[in-house]
């Protein structure tokens, strides 16, 4: 209703008043004039003056960890709230820590329902601690306020768009197996950490050993005493590995999608990349995986302070199904000055693939880590696996299967 109107109908009222001669009429005429005023006043200026806001403490959150937010609104003006319903969306992964979510009809998402009054210069802080206990990113928002008139005869609505991420990293479990992985112990000293080597820092040649790169092949002295030798060389000074993670479940994309499958393999390769910085090494990754909202593909150069970025681009690793994993593995087949050693982590070995997988282990030190219940053709190509039904989110240490 526009004022215009109001003044209209209030001066029929009154001519109709007057030619009655009722002041009742009069009297009700006027009241019902000013209550519709104080209406349309009080719906043009209810969210004047208003803000809201709803912060996480965090931005990025481990795996089972607790996110305090904070909801504020502040009335800072005369016209009070006499009353204020807030419904926001929050994300499906979190659970609620003494308050109550409820499920919404949009995908993976909860909301916030709460009623309140504010009134004149006032403002309202609620706290909210929820726990994180799916991986990826979790947004907090859009919400929907909506406020009424003193007299609740009228609502406004109005949406308040902005919304806050939270990066929610993949859980990391402990591996004390990490032996088994890169197939040797691993010594302690930090010079010697190191599993790739110095080509520069040569100390000799010793005999051939099972698993030496190809590349380190001493031809000279192999011809020399009849048997292959290769170069002994020194530790390079930064120790590296590089992770390698097929995150393609599935032969084709036709066949859909395995999220649990895909949230094990991004367990895996964090609890590996975790271990390994643990032990003193500098820690990168590359994976054909498609990412959430982030363009390309996860590439995240070997260094020793490049863990919490490893952890967040799995953090953003998405179910859709990805490209082959056969562009990554001949990268790292021409990659001839790589020093940093590979670790892959896949879900299968396809035949399309295997014989790529085969030549990068003839030519330098490869463990594959196989996520699933391998084929005998696969078993020469693995040195540990990770059962498909391991219970991840119930368990605290990795479980391999030599």
């Amino acid at each position: 209703m526009r004022p215009g109107s109001i003044a209209w109908a209030a001066l029929a009222g009154l001519v109709a008043a007057v030619l009655l001669d009722s002041e009742a009429l009069v009297f009700a005429t006027l009241a019902a004039a000013g209550l519709a005023t104080l209406v349309v006043v009080s719906r043009r200026h209810i969210f004047r003056a208003f803000t809201f806001s709803r912060l996480p403490t965090k931005r990025v959150v481990p795996w089972g960890g607790r996110l305090d937010v904070v909801m504020s609104l502040t009335n800072a003006k005369l016209l009070p709230l006499v009353w204020l319903r807030v419904t926001d969306r929050w994300p499906g992964g979190v659970e609620p820590q003494g308050f109550a979510l409820a499920p919404t009809a949009a995908r993976r998402s909860q909301s916030l329902t709460q009623t309140l009054s504010l009134l004149w210069f006032e403002r309202v802080r609620r706290h909210y601690q929820v726990r994180c206990v799916a991986r990826g990113l979790q947004d907090f928002g859009p919400a929907e306020l909506e406020a009424g008139d003193p007299f609740g005869i009228a609502g406004v609505t109005l949406d308040a768009a902005g919304v806050e991420r939270v990066v929610v990293l993949p859980k990391v479990l402990t591996v004390p197996a990490l032996e088994a992985v890169v197939g040797r112990p691993l010594v302690e000293t930090p010079v010697e950490r190191s599993l790739a080597r110095d080509p520069v820092d040569l100390r000799g040649t010793r005999p051939y050993r099972p698993g030496d790169p190809l590349r380190t092949v001493n031809w000279r002295a192999t011809a020399r005493r009849g048997a292959l030798h290769t170069n002994e060389s020194g530790p390079t000074t930064l120790a590296a590995v590089k992770l390698v993670l097929d995150a393609r479940v599935m032969e084709h994309a036709w066949q859909g999608v395995d999220p649990e499958r895909v949230e094990l393999l991004c367990v895996v390769a964090a609890s590996l990349a975790a271990a390994f910085a643990g032990r003193g090494f500098g820690v990168g990754i590359a994976s054909n995986a498609r990412m959430a909202g982030k363009a390309g593909s996860i590439d995240v150069p070997p260094d020793e302070g490049a863990l919490d970025e490893v952890l967040e681009a799995l953090a953003r690793v998405l179910t859709l199904p990805p490209s082959d994993i056969h562009a990554l593995l001949q990268t790292e087949l021409e990659d001839v000055d790589a020093e940093a050693e590979c670790v892959l982590v896949v879900p299968s070995l396809r035949p399309s693939v295997r014989a790529l997988v085969a030549r990068l282990r003839e030519e330098r030190r490869t463990p594959v880590v196989f996520v699933g219940t391998p084929s005998p053709e696969e078993w020469p190509l693995i040195d540990v696996v990770v059962a498909p039904d391991f219970d991840w989110r119930a368990k605290d240490e990795l479980a391999f299967t030599a």
